[in-house]
């Protein structure tokens, strides 16, 4: 077996140590050999985890001692450090959005590397449910056209149990929409599923508070040339969400994606068929996303999904945040 790639993990936040970093330390191809973080507290106690790994303020301190890096990082700091990164040489594994604009990822085209090393964290397309989903309706067995309800609520307002975690999100809001930064998660499910961009785009937004920067409600409605229409909400920061849900309807059935689990049912022509979830969809999600960057990383494979995946996935969250 060839040495493991050696990994740089950067931003040391929640999704980095709740999901990157187990992901990182189950995978026999992957050895972490570097933590980067210039905040001294989050370095501290994520060094902690990892006993004997080194942490650095600095990306530059790492570039020569690794092959990879995988950025966990706010969109408004990932593209400085993925350009860093690229042009080291190294492979890229960069949280979605790259940027928080369209304009800013389209600049990545001319990238040298970009296309070649760098893999854009759409987590959760990686689910064998999506595959499942996507194999469903191209092949028809709905009939058409669909009616899709996707609704992504998962980021509830508790400034007093979860301060810095509210904090985080509120300042993200100064950025942007919430259908930026992770409505951008169902808009490239949608473009893996229904395979197109929508034809008319509809939106309309709801600000909570009159600090928040941003919209924290975003809807739109989203229709496509075949007759498809997706109601597409994200909803962030209320004190009690309502429930997410992912659910396709056509004139010969429906199939029922379960956000929390990705557990996925199919009722057609009468009959009932159910993939169960494989396991925790986080942990499931974010062991194969590494599977296919180490691929990337040792066998020279397309990164999937890549620099075009991303802007497909932006330019569909771009023309609803002008919307709104």
């Amino acid at each position: 077996m060839a040495r493991p790639v050696r990994i740089a993990l950067v931003g040391l936040g929640d999704i980095a140590v709740r999901a990157h970093l187990p992901a990182i330390l189950r995978e026999r191809r992957a050895e972490l050999v570097a933590l980067v973080e210039p905040d001294p507290g989050r370095r501290e106690a994520a060094a902690g985890l990892v006993p004997g790994v080194p942490a650095h303020a600095e990306l530059e301190a790492v570039l020569d001692d690794v092959d990879a890096v995988v950025l966990a990082t706010p969109a408004w700091v990932t593209p400085e450090l993925a350009r860093t990164g690229l042009a080291a040489g190294l492979y890229v594994l960069a949280e979605k959005p790259l940027a928080p604009t369209l304009a800013e990822q389209l600049d990545f085209r001319s990238v040298p590397g970009a296309a070649e090393r760098l893999q854009i964290g759409l987590t959760y397309r990686h689910h064998p449910a999506i595959a499942r989903l996507r194999e469903i309706v191209s092949s028809g067995r709905l009939g058409g056209p669909l009616y899709v309800q996707s609704s992504l609520a998962d980021e509830r307002a508790d400034p007093e149990g979860e301060p810095e975690h509210y904090a985080r999100r509120v300042r993200t809001l100064e950025h942007g929409p919430p259908v930026v930064f992770d409505g951008i998660h169902r808009c490239d499910q949608l473009n893996l599923v229904l395979g197109e961009q929508p034809s008319v785009v509809n939106g309309w937004s709801l600000r909570t508070r009159p600090e928040f920067a941003s919209p924290n409600v975003n809807g739109a409605v989203l229709r496509y040339a075949d007759g498809t229409i997706v109601r597409l909400e994200v909803i962030w920061l209320v004190p009690s969400l309502p429930p997410s849900q992912f659910v396709v309807t056509g004139p010969r059935g429906r199939v029922v994606l379960d956000p929390p689990t990705f557990a996925l049912t199919a009722e057609i022509d009468g009959h009932t068929e159910g993939l169960p979830a494989p396991g925790d969809k986080t942990e499931v999600c974010f062991a194969l996303q590494l599977e296919r960057f180490l691929d990337a990383c040792t066998n020279g494979t397309p990164p999937s999904p890549g620099l075009e995946d991303a802007i497909a996935a932006s330019a569909l969250t771009d023309r609803i945040a002008s919307a709104l």
